[in-house]
């Protein structure tokens, strides 16, 4: 696509593709200079397309919208009327009207200019509009009153489709400008061509790109790097690790660092396929220290993250900080087997006179070896055949990807891959806050992900959307019994708990199932110890490893607050002065002196 990156971009909202063209105007200017971009004329053909460009802008401001109104709730509106001037509300001008076209479907902000208990009239730039209780019900209000005021700036749906008469009221449908930000980015697999770049909810609002700008923790989507690791030591999607609460050391070589699950549950006996799929911490964590967690820096740099990285435990789990832009590539490094493509955005400039100046080529670099990768994006399809990804599972296409939730919830991820194209959406806050209670990357940034991905597929043909990935030398398919990961033949093998496991030729396990060890893995993980052989190297957990972690994180008491838990224990006894010390949030006197 043809685009000159002109001074416009300095002053005002571009339709479709602003964080695109700002981002690519900042690259024409670093390169050829302030007269190159604005005086040479220059023409500028990015790798930008407008349908998947227009696609993306439209699937993620829809989702950020509905995700606010759907868990988060109403929200009062900004007012742009000073109390006492609502008389002004007539000359009102939002900068979002200039050059405005209505567009039926689209969202757009309007100016309250009058409000009825079941009523309120609008403006959207010239044009009267109004809001009727049915088109506010989300909201819970009896009465638009109690809502909203003469003044309020509100983000509104058009109909479609919209009336005839330039004179008639369009009827709109009240939405929610979403205080939560987001991000997306879609990259050609065979070429790393950026087919489409989303920075943000709105470049008016802010032109800060998120995409390729914010340093983001990424939860769990982090752990293919950490699983790809360890295919390369030796390990299969068979091989089993003991999910439990273990202890780990922290910098100063307390054990205090104890890796949790989701809710606190933690699963015995499981098969590295079942860890990831379903996004077992303390497997990713335990995983990570038997492969070498230095070893899975290296992996993640190979694939393209470009971050600082270090090889702490907490890296298993996304920890540190990554581009979006960079984890997209490492994804489609693994949809590629291996092959991890060079992201680009601009294909070529020419001069005033249609004279070539440059021309971008596409590049990649093998950084594993195709089968090793295989057992990745096999696992990956898994997440969303019947793991935490199972919410895309509806849609007629083989893919594969992974969900990435952080502590507190405060980011959400979802980061998958087509034979074709690899996709990832962020959804956050620009602060380090929540976005709100069990928003998991499944349900904050996956709906996104999958309105894309539905769209997209639908532009295929039926064979196009059948293509699946090819299948390396090297790789070899063995039925085994999914809980087990041991071979799959009857009595034990049931059918509803087969599947065909992918190996590295020569790994796949040999031994028959055994019906004992499905019945070992119904017993709560604690139950399940003494039946299990750890493996070299393996930490193995303890009973009480969370309950000692919590306490040993726990600041020391002053020794103020230590005398007046003394002094509890000798009025009132040892039980008070626990429940006092609990209150407090400090550590017990002992804990100080263990290692």
């Amino acid at each position: 696509v043809a685009q000159p990156l002109g001074v416009e971009l300095h002053r005002e909202r571009v339709a479709s593709g602003a964080y695109f063209l700002e981002m690519n105007r900042q690259e024409i200017e670093r390169r050829f200079g302030t007269d190159g971009l604005y005086t040479s004329g220059l023409q500028v053909h990015l790798t930008m397309d407008p349908w998947f460009q227009e696609t993306a802008e439209t699937v993620l401001r829809n989702g950020l919208v509905e995700l606010e109104m759907t868990y988060l709730g109403y929200r009062r509106p900004p007012n742009v009327i000073a109390e006492g001037l609502v008389e002004l509300v007539d000359e009102y001008e939002d900068s979002s009207w200039q050059q405005l076209e209505l567009v039926p479907g689209e969202m757009v902000k309007a100016v309250v200019v009058g409000v009825e208990t079941r009523k309120a009239v609008l403006r959207i730039g010239p044009h009267p509009a109004s809001l009727d209780r049915e088109a506010v019900k989300w909201t819970g209000a009896s009465s638009l009153k109690r809502i909203l005021k003469d003044g309020d700036l509100v983000l509104v749906r058009l109909p479609d489709p919209l009336p005839e008469d330039p004179d008639t009221a369009i009827k709109v449908q009240l939405l929610q400008e979403p205080e939560i930000e987001g991000a997306f980015v879609a990259m050609d697999n065979r070429t790393g061509a950026i087919l489409a770049l989303v920075g943000g909810f709105d470049f008016h609002r802010s032109e800060f790109n998120r995409a390729v700008q914010s340093e983001l923790q990424c939860g769990s989507a982090f752990k293919p790097f950490v699983y790809l690791t360890a295919f390369q030591h030796g390990f299969t999607l068979a091989d089993s690790l003991f999910d439990g609460p273990f202890l780990l050391p922290d910098g100063t070589g307390e054990l205090t660092y104890c890796p949790k699950n989701y809710h606190n549950q933690y699963y015995g006996i499981t098969t590295l396929r079942r860890a990831l799929e379903l996004s077992y911490n303390a497997s990713a964590v335990k995983l990570q220290q038997m492969a070498g967690s230095q070893s899975v820096v290296e992996t993640a740099k190979n694939f393209g993250i470009s971050t600082e990285l270090h090889p702490y435990p907490s890296l298993a789990l996304g920890s540190l900080g990554v581009r979006l832009i960079d984890l997209v590539r490492a994804y489609s490094g693994i949809a590629n087997l291996g092959d991890v493509p060079e992201p680009y955005y601009i294909s070529e400039i020419f001069d005033r006179d249609g004279r070539l100046v440059e021309r971008f080529f596409p590049t990649s670099r093998r950084v594993m070896p195709e089968a090793v990768t295989y057992l990745a994006l096999s696992v990956l399809e898994g997440v969303i055949d019947r793991g935490t990804g199972v919410s895309a599972r509806w849609l007629p296409a083989n893919l594969g990807g992974k969900t990435g939730t952080t502590d507190s919830y405060s980011d959400a991820w979802f980061v998958g891959f087509s034979p074709r194209i690899t996709v990832g959406v962020w959804v956050g806050r620009d602060r380090k806050e929540s976005i709100g209670k069990k928003m998991t990357g499944a349900r904050a940034a996956q709906p996104i992900w999958n309105n894309f991905m539905s769209a997209y597929l639908d532009t295929l043909s039926e064979e196009e959307r059948a293509e699946d990935f090819p299948v390396p030398a090297g790789v070899v398919f063995t039925p085994v019994d999914a809980m087990t990961g041991e071979r799959a033949v009857p009595p034990c093998g049931h059918q509803t708990n087969v599947i065909l496991e992918a190996f590295l030729d020569g790994t796949e396990p040999m031994e028959p199932c055994r019906e004992e060890t499905a019945e070992i893995k119904d017993l709560i993980w604690p139950f399940q110890l003494p039946y299990y052989t750890p493996k070299p190297g393996e930490p193995m957990p303890s009973i009480n490893a969370v309950e000692v972690a919590d306490e040993r994180l726990r600041p020391t008491p002053t020794p103020e607050e230590q005398a007046e838990l003394d002094r509890l224990a000798a009025l009132e006894g040892p039980e008070a002065a626990e429940r006092r010390r609990l209150k407090m949030g400090v550590r017990r006197p002992e804990e100080d002196t263990q290692n």
